[in-house]
């Protein structure tokens, strides 16, 4: 019976090639075609490295978009105080909002629902009051 050939490349490291080579800008059909050429993979196998490496790659991706904020952040600080330093008010202004933006802090839409409690309104039901009932309750 012949023995099982010892892979080239163990799963785990091409995995991290995958999110590495992803990180970096590589197109996934570009990957598809790196893992093929590394010769001796099927691509049902590709397919599996690329589903597994998917959700480290999107972490990865938001620890790179979380540490660019930040850094943009610190900038946009600096800048600010660079404005407030030569007294231009409305482009430390400016700035500022930005900076908020940037932080999300306008992006929540604000709804107050104080009829409802919350459920959808299906239908509107209008009540007419007599004016005369009215009349004859103050009396």
């Amino acid at each position: 019976m012949a023995r099982k050939k010892e892979p080239t490349y163990k799963k785990q490291d091409l995995i991290n090639k995958v999110v590495e080579m992803s990180c970096s800008g590589i197109s996934q059909p570009e990957i598809m075609n790196w893992l093929l050429s590394i010769g001796g993979l099927q691509i049902s196998y590709c397919y599996v490295i690329l589903k597994e490496s998917k959700p480290i790659i999107l972490a990865t991706l938001k620890d790179i978009a979380k540490d660019r904020l930040e850094e943009t952040i610190v900038k946009m600080e600096r800048m600010y105080q660079d404005a407030l330093d030569i007294k231009d008010k409305k482009l430390a202004l400016d700035i500022q909002k930005e900076i908020n933006k940037i932080a999300g802090l306008h992006n929540h839409k604000q709804e107050v629902d104080v009829t409802t409690g919350g459920e959808k309104i299906t239908m509107i039901r209008l009540v007419e009051k007599n004016n005369n009932e009215d009349d004859k309750s103050k009396d």
